[in-house]
């Protein structure tokens, strides 16, 4: 059997939208148990805004560039589902993940739409409860 095919029976029962939206909830539900909720609810936007202008590899540099280890759990490891979709992600070697799904254009849109979506979500659930 093919990756190809292995790889379509893996997802093909897969409901993204309830991915992104459960995805979107923990990282909220996180969020709201750590002591500096207003600094990550703020790297909620801000990270949004670094992807959507810059790209999917801005994001990851963004994220590890925030030196927190709170950022990195929220905003890369809550998004593993998601990155799991378009290739084996693997949290002890994340930069050639990110440099990897760089090559395939398709993937790469699809896995930027798919953040894009989970954080979008993340924004509003958080402003939703308020603080």
């Amino acid at each position: 059997m093919s990756n190809q095919a292995t790889e379509n029976d893996k997802n093909k029962d897969l409901n993204i939208e309830a991915l992104t939206s459960d995805i979107a909830y923990r990282i909220v539900d996180k969020i709201n148990k750590q002591s500096d909720k207003t600094k990550l609810r703020n790297l909620i936007d801000k990270s949004l805004g670094v992807l959507a202008n810059n790209g999917v590899y801005a994001y990851y540099v963004y994220i590890i560039s925030q030196k927190s280890n709170e950022a990195t759990t929220l905003f890369l490891d809550e998004m593993k589902d998601i990155f799991n979709i378009i290739g084996n992600y693997d949290t002890s070697n994340r930069e050639n993940y990110f440099q990897h799904i760089s090559q395939d254009l398709h993937k790469l849109l699809f896995l930027k739409q798919l953040l894009e979506k989970t954080l979008i979500y993340a924004r509003y659930h958080a402003k939703a409860l308020g603080d």
